[in-house]
């Protein structure tokens, strides 16, 4: 029974990680190191350029070279240096993740400086709620024609509580938590529509909010983006996990069922009672996409949630598939998805063709995501094409940082500009961050390190870390170190660290993904087999052998690939340089008859 049983589950695995006859190609998933060190080369651009040592913060406006532009005031015509608050929350996000991710804690003095100009000239004290626009002093910028400063544009609410947020999981810093509050409280007191049937974030609000219109894409999935899921990770509140679960359920109720209702994508505009408008029909490829990722995100913080699974799935099975005449939302020929398609006609707009930089993130987030979930190959073959190409053509190797829109073929840059209102080091420092989790713990199943800089408590401190939403007991600590040393005051399963009164320092933490579906496979775990390296690109030695007769190794069809007897070695190195690149099972035959599998990556 105990044999039927073992082959039962290996062929389960088999059809289960059918993944794939597709074969990643991507050298940013197959070695999520490289990750890394992108994201510090963006870093050291916006320090380079951008950074204003005087009043702090970071200049808004830089063109391709790094050159800073300047903006005239269309009613004095005095020419000045902007500094766009919601690059200043993106700059926080992007260098609190370039810490995390290096542990050069320099990148979080550059997080706060971003957010402390944001915290500082940004808060509207009278009204509560975020400014969009200062000068380089601070002073608010009333100077343009598009001055969103005479109201609360819902954008900037939620996108200002993405670096504070991020800033917060990496430093616990009391300050930062502060501000946390006063944005979440915010956008919960004065956004939020309570109203039985119409529940959901207004889109906009005027200066003192006695006025609210609008409700829609940005007000729900960048809310989601922005702070629903992160607040949620960060705190373990029940009150964002329901906030959470409502801003995936308007999802699920309001936009999915309107795909039925256009030609492609979903209208993204509707007004307070949630009625469609359909005035403007341009629709946005990358926030449909980036819908699939949130319902991804949702559903990982409650599985029995299915319908974001088969929603996500509706969004993801028609951006593949998508094509009318010579439109289609993925570039099935050079790879990742286009800009923007007419929702009504279904062909490109100006402009939709655009390879642009945060599209092809989502590109990446979106698919992989939904391929740990439902291991469809087709979202591995999105993710794959996505960052290959960002990686090859959007990173500008000679001047730093990336370029904001390319042709479809990635020869032709059509905007390299590198900062804007807009755009900072977020969008670009995401990639890098999510492409090292996703692809380490959601892909290869290895491990991955972050750090976090936690300062010293009079009383102890018990801080979970939550990275990325993933099903229970499936991620774990591996082990922690606390400014170099071994730290092992830690609950490995919940993922806490128990911080003793009056310590505190930078904390390398190490987590390890297990996978419900790997950890049934081995019926008796052996830790005396030790596997390494892994991933590999050439050759895997195996140690603890004394008690194994066969070794063999198999495809993720269920191929078997290698095979040999064990005649008492402890150890043996196998050549796999001839192998594809891909996953495949190392599988182990006890001299009691019992096997034991492990995955590996072949690079």
């Amino acid at each position: 029974m105990k044999k039927v049983l073992t082959v039962f589950i290996l062929s389960f695995v088999f059809v289960f990680y059918c993944d794939s006859q597709y074969v990643v190609k991507s050298k940013n998933i197959l070695n999520p190191d490289l990750n890394i060190e992108y994201v510090r080369k963006n870093a050291e651009f916006w320090i380079k350029y951008a950074y204003d040592p005087i009043h702090g913060g970071f200049f808004s406006n830089i063109d391709r070279y790094g050159n800073i532009t300047s903006y005239r005031d269309v009613h004095t015509g005095v020419t000045y240096k902007r500094k766009s608050l919601i690059s200043q929350t993106r700059h926080g996000y992007g260098f609190s993740r370039a810490f995390m991710l290096t542990g050069d804690e320099k990148y979080l003095t550059y997080a706060k400086s971003a957010l402390d100009f944001l915290f500082n000239y940004g808060w509207d004290a009278d009204n509560d709620g975020w400014y969009c626009f200062a000068k380089s002093d601070g002073t608010i910028d009333h100077g343009q024609w598009w001055d969103p400063n005479t109201g609360k544009w819902g954008f900037q609410q939620h996108y200002a509580l993405v670096g504070i947020i991020a800033n917060y999981e990496a430093t616990c810093d009391t300050t930062v938590k502060k501000w946390m509050d006063k944005g979440m409280n915010s956008i919960n007191d004065h956004m939020w529509d309570s109203r039985a049937g119409y529940e959901g974030y207004y889109s906009d609000g005027s200066l003192n909010w006695s006025e609210k219109t609008g409700k829609g894409f940005t007000s729900t999935v960048d809310a989601i983006t922005t702070n629903a899921e992160l607040s949620y990770l960060v705190t373990q509140k029940q009150e964002y996990k329901t906030r959470l679960l409502q801003l995936a359920d308007v999802i699920v109720d309001r936009f999915i069922p309107q795909m039925d209702n256009v030609k492609v994508l979903y209208p993204e505009t509707y007004s307070s009672d949630w009625i469609v408008d359909l005035s403007s029909t341009d629709g946005s490829i990358g926030h449909f996409i980036k819908t699939a990722w949130c319902l991804g995100r949702a559903y990982l913080c409650d599985t029995t949630k299915t319908e974001y699974k088969d929603a996500a799935i509706k969004i993801l099975d028609q951006t593949w598939s998508y094509k009318t005449g010579t439109t289609s939302i993925w570039d099935h020929i050079n790879g990742g998805p286009f800009n923007s398609i007419n929702m009504t006609t279904g062909a490109f707009g100006s402009g939709g063709d655009n390879k642009d930089y945060w599209t092809l993130e989502q590109g990446f987030t979106g698919p992989m995501i939904n391929y740990y979930i439902t291991k469809n190959q087709n979202y591995l073959q999105m993710a794959d094409e996505s960052i290959n190409f960002f990686m090859k053509h959007q990173v500008d190797s000679v001047n730093g940082e990336i370029f904001s829109e390319l042709d479809p073929t990635g020869t032709i840059v059509r905007s390299g500009v590198k900062g804007d209102e807009f755009k900072a080091c977020y969008h670009s420092n995401e990639m890098g961050y999510y492409a090292y989790l996703y692809s380490s713990l959601y892909y290869l199943h290895r491990p991955a390190s972050l750090y976090y800089k936690f300062a010293a408590s009079k009383t102890e401190q018990n801080i979970t870390l939550n990275p990325i939403p993933i099903e229970d007991r499936c991620l774990q600590i591996k082990s922690v170190t606390l400014d170099g040393n071994v730290f092992n005051s830690f609950n490995a399963k919940t993922r806490t660290l128990k911080i003793a009164p009056n310590q505190g320092g930078k904390f390398k933490v190490t987590f390890e993904s297990t996978p419900n579906i790997l950890s049934a496979i081995s019926e008796v775990p052996d830790d005396k087999i030790k596997l390494f390296p892994i991933p590999t690109r050439g050759f895997i030695q195996i140690e603890g052998l004394e008690n194994v007769r066969a070794i063999s190794i198999t495809d993720i069809t269920g191929k078997v690939v290698y095979e040999e007897q064990n005649n008492g070695q402890s150890s043996l190195r196998i050549d796999l340089q001839q192998l594809n690149t891909g996953i495949y099972f190392i599988i182990l035959q006890q001299n009691t008859g019992t096997k034991t599998t492990r995955k590996i990556v072949k690079l």
